[in-house]
């Protein structure tokens, strides 16, 4: 199996081990919640059924949808998480689409042109999960979106996870692209892609590092600051000990995100303000949802890529990120920012916020080097997941 590493008693290994690494508080103070313990109790509360692992994102959301269930699922472990993709694969489409969302009380799945099937492939790989066959067909259907190397993101809205966002004309947005690199290490893995693909989808995705800004930009064509760029690398690094992008681009790439508090504004302009309202498909104030707010999971991730990248100014930031967001014992879609900053949160006990344990953990091991991607010997099927041990 190639997650040993999310069973229960490695969890409670590191939980202790970051427990005993943080500050005392002052005896004046009340006891702040174990953050272990409000991610796992997080996630839980949207698994409504544990028996077929049927997933909700939040009390605030319907359905069940697979990026949300996927970062969900990490911290229950892999005996739910395959549980919870079958429902997802049993809807694969002939021509090798998963659904992004389904619904019990609705019998047509909705599917939306985004980055669900780049993370069925890669969910599979970690959970050991699905029938290789329906890993080739989804294969197949992500192979029609590459043209050398690029993973290529149609026009329009729904098609990543920043779903408010416009893209004016088709785009390689850095987001689906290093999801793109880790779906094809994960086929690779699996036999239904070759080193090739491997190593042409990580050439694509370091051409997207922009030195005339010092950052990763949201995509070819816009040049936003985008705290979400990083997740590919970020599962490459901690997933399967591969580097992308130089750990000189990754620092630069966090360095240059606009800072909220303890994280970072989602998304913003090349000068670090707010996005135009208007760049969304409905107009979406400073500070607001995608427009800037800060997302504890995208945080914690750019957080813990640069830390494992070599900056000693992130060490320890995805777990005070964390810590700031778990003090009242829940996890929230995201944190107003700017001007709407101070104000309640919405949208509390959001599942996938409890994958942030997991980037508060993961420093790189100094006992098992990373090797950059494409490697001298191209074969990615020889590296080990990092959660593996």
């Amino acid at each position: 199996m190639l997650a040993r590493g999310f069973l229960a008693p490695a969890l409670l290994l590191l939980s202790v081990a970051l427990s005993l690494a943080m500050p005392p508080l002052a005896a004046s103070r009340a006891v702040m919640p174990d953050p272990y313990d409000v991610c796992r109790s997080v996630a839980e509360a949207n698994l409504l059924d544990s028996k077929s692992g049927w997933m909700r994102p939040s009390p605030a959301y319907s359905g069940n949808w697979l990026r949300d269930a996927f970062w969900t699922t990490g911290i229950l472990g892999p005996e739910v998480g395959r549980r919870a993709l079958a429902h997802f694969g049993a809807r694969l489409t002939l021509d090798g689409q998963v659904p992004t969302k389904l619904d019990p009380t609705d019998s047509t799945p909705i599917y939306y042109d985004d980055e669900s099937t780049l993370l069925y492939v890669i969910w599979t790989a970690r959970d050991d999960a699905q029938p290789l066959e329906r890993v080739a067909r989804a294969w197949k259907w992500i192979s029609r979106h590459v043209v050398d190397g690029e993973y290529w993101t149609p026009a329009g809205i729904f098609h990543t996870w920043h779903d408010t966002l416009l893209f004016p004309s088709p785009d390689v947005a850095s987001y689906n692209q290093g999801l793109y690199v880790v779906a094809a290490l994960a086929a690779n893995r699996l036999g239904v892609a070759n080193p090739g693909d491997v190593e042409a989808a990580a050439y694509a995705y370091r051409r997207l590092y922009r030195p005339d800004l010092g950052y990763l930009p949201a995509s070819q064509q816009l040049d936003y600051h985008d705290a979400s760029a990083l997740t590919g690398e970020f599962l490459a690094r901690s997933v399967y000990y591969r580097s992308i992008l130089d750990d000189a681009a990754v620092v630069s790439t966090v360095r240059a995100l606009t800072r909220a508090g303890q994280g970072f504004l989602v998304l913003s302009a090349r000068d670090g303000s707010y996005i135009d309202p208007s760049a969304f498909f409905f107009p979406v104030d400073g500070g607001r949802y995608q427009n800037g707010g800060s997302w504890l999971l995208y945080d914690a991730i750019s957080w813990s890529t640069a830390w494992m990248a070599g900056d000693d100014e992130a060490r320890g930031m995805a777990m005070k990120r964390l810590r700031v967001e778990s003090v009242d014992g829940t996890l929230y879609e995201y944190l107003p920012t700017g001007p709407l900053a101070g104000r309640a949160p919405t949208h509390s006990q959001y599942g996938w916020d409890s994958y942030a344990w997991f980037t508060a953990g993961l420093p790189q091991d100094p006992s098992k080097p990373l090797v950059q991607v494409p490697p001298e010997a191209r074969d990615a099927s020889a590296s080990a997941p990092h959660l593996a041990e």
